[in-house]
């Protein structure tokens, strides 16, 4: 009796360790999806962008935006290209493609979020929600090229509290998406 006691309790502390384990690869999986996601998404913008000679726009929003009922990002096709040099120019949401909501697996958010990476345009944040939150807007142009609010090149994190974590970066020059694993590279904030 003892003997098939130990074997029981032995039996289930190495499947606690396989559930543990298993949750793990679950969360990494989901994480890998949603960086998958928006790079296919941000590919799909561009190219978009290019062949129908328009501008889109990818406007991810900060992670409190999927618990709130916001989906983590949007995919908004422009009326027409605008010169956002030019004052007064602002973009002009297409109303025959409305911004189309996209969502993450569970619990996988987007971060690295600064307050300077507001949208300033209000026709555009009226087209997104009713009560924007803060943005961060990736811009894909007609000719090819891409910009970022906050500069010239960027990334954002996408994660499970932290842990496990992909960066999606972007360059403008090339329009190039790239999925990078960010214990290698600089870690999400």
């Amino acid at each position: 009796m003892p003997e098939v006691l130990t074997a029981i309790a032995i039996l289930g502390i190495l499947i606690a360790i396989a559930i543990i384990i298993w949750l793990g690869i679950l969360e990494r999986r989901r994480v890998d999806a949603a960086a998958k996601q928006l790079a296919a998404d941000l590919r799909l913008a561009n190219t978009s962008a290019t062949n129908q000679l328009t501008d889109w726009r990818v406007v991810l929003v900060p992670e409190q935006a999927g618990e709130d009922g916001f989906p983590d990002y949007y995919l908004v096709k422009l009326a027409q290209p605008y010169d956002p040099e030019v004052p007064r120019s602002s973009p002009i949401i297409d109303t025959n493609t409305p911004p189309t909501p996209r969502f993450f697996p569970a619990n996988v958010k987007v971060r690295d979020h600064d307050s300077n990476l507001n949208d300033d345009s209000a026709n555009f944040a009226e087209a997104i929600s009713p009560a924007p939150p803060q943005t961060r807007t990736l811009e894909f142009n007609a000719d090819g090229t891409m910009a970022f609010k906050s500069g010239p090149n960027g990334s954002v994190c996408i994660t499970i509290d932290g842990d496990p974590q992909r960066r999606v970066t972007s360059v403008s020059a090339t329009s190039r998406v790239k999925i990078k694993d960010a214990y290698n590279e600089t870690p999400c904030r």
